[in-house]
């Protein structure tokens, strides 16, 4: 489970909501790795040192040992996995017996390390699902082999039937879950949320754009986790179809399994309109998602339900207009249109998503109208706030229930 400082995937939700429900008097405590996204090496102050005890923000914070893999595929992700489900076991023994247990997927097997946890301690497990797996795995191919997905459709079953409760994010991965015979009312509907008090609307022309030179230009964005879900080359080869236009700048923020492939790519195509950034401090996020015109958000064209990308919610808060290339079934297709936030167009389509960009270049004043639609939207309906106090709302009562069963 990732946490302070990684910055991306589901690192800001978990501390969002750990420090949150510290802060309304509840005692958390976090079982997480070492750092160690997007490096390949565990920081210095942590190396050698099976588990680390701190506390952030008034979380008591576990980091455990994980195997930094030197190629985050594959035999050597699987064996990440497996060592910090491991050494989370063995953490959570160490650790104050829990009123209740919050696993938070993907990976699927931390669900495995919350159930012994659940039978040690006696204790409920929630089981949060960001990612529906092995769906996701075997859409975007990362798992081909039958027997491995067959393994992982079985411990999804058990992880929803030893679940207490299972939180997901949308009522289209409700209803798959359904679909799976989990009980309807195990599940629960809760969106992931932007803090709508840190990212508010800021001036286009800021210190973020002054900084790395992107003063003057149509700035398009992607910013967040480069994995192969995202199909990151369509919008290299949008940026290719925009050369002839100096005014237009691709930018893409982050770290992820896809990016070795992607800077290749941009080479090859010798792409001047397109710059890449690392993963940028939180301290910048505002700036960043002001500074730009359009944001992207885009998605396998099998996903359709599957994923929700709570980055979504961030570019609404910052006020700009959404480029979302997804399946026209998904649920931010849907948020789209209800906000009347941005443009959907057709995923993994190159083409359509430069005369998408093309034609905003040259609508300042549409970008501004979807982009304070968006924030309005947001604001009424995924802030952080009222979302957390639903997930607190949800572990009380599940913890209430379990006590009472016990007495």
């Amino acid at each position: 489970m990732r946490f302070h400082p990684d910055l991306t995937g589901t690192g800001p939700l978990v501390t969002d909501l750990a420090t949150d429900i510290a802060a309304m008097g509840d005692d958390v405590t976090v079982i997480t790795s070492m750092p160690h996204y997007g490096l390949k090496h565990i920081p210095e102050e942590y190396r050698g040192r099976p588990l680390v005890w701190e506390e952030h923000l008034g979380v008591r914070v576990c980091r455990t040992f994980v195997y930094v893999p030197p190629n985050p595929r594959g035999f050597h992700r699987s064996i990440n996995y497996l060592s910090y489900n491991f050494m989370s076991i063995v953490a959570g023994r160490l650790s104050n017996r829990p009123d209740v247990i919050l696993c938070v997927n993907p990976p699927i097997t931390v669900g495995f390390s919350g159930w012994l946890l659940r039978l040690a301690h006696r204790a409920p497990m929630v089981f949060n699902v960001q990612d529906v797996w092995p769906d996701c795995l075997e859409i975007i191919g990362q798992v081909r082999s039958r027997v491995l997905l067959h393994i992982f459709r079985r411990l999804e079953t058990f992880i929803y039937r030893v679940s207490s409760r299972v939180t997901v994010l949308s009522e289209g991965m409700k209803r798959n879950l359904l679909s799976k015979q989990v009980p309807e009312h195990k599940v629960t509907v809760i969106p992931n949320w932007a803090d709508v008090d840190f990212i508010r609307p800021c001036p286009r022309e800021n210190s973020f754009r002054k900084a790395h030179n992107l003063e003057g230009k149509f700035l398009v964005l992607f910013a967040g986790n480069l994995g192969f879900i995202s199909m990151l080359e369509n919008v290299l080869d949008a940026a290719e179809m925009l050369k002839d236009d100096p005014r237009i700048l691709f930018l893409i923020v982050g770290e992820g399994n896809a990016k070795p492939a992607l800077l290749a790519k941009a080479e090859q195509l010798r792409l001047e309109n397109l710059r890449f950034l690392t993963t940028q401090s939180k301290s910048t996020l505002p700036e960043m998602l002001g500074a730009v015109d359009l944001s992207l958000v885009t998605l396998n064209h099998r996903l359709g339900q599957l994923n929700v990308p709570s980055k979504t919610y961030s570019i609404m808060a910052g006020a700009r207009p959404v480029l979302a290339s997804v399946p026209e079934d998904s649920e931010i297709a849907r948020l789209v249109r209800v906000a009347d936030c941005g443009v959907v167009i057709p995923p993994e389509d190159a083409s359509a998503m430069a005369r998408a960009v093309r034609e905003f270049s040259v609508r300042p004043e549409r970008l501004q109208v979807l982009g304070e639609n968006g924030r309005q939207y947001v604001c009424e309906h995924f802030a952080r706030k009222d979302m957390v106090r639903r997930y607190h709302a949800l572990l009380h009562d599940v913890a209430t229930s379990a006590a009472e069963g016990r007495s």
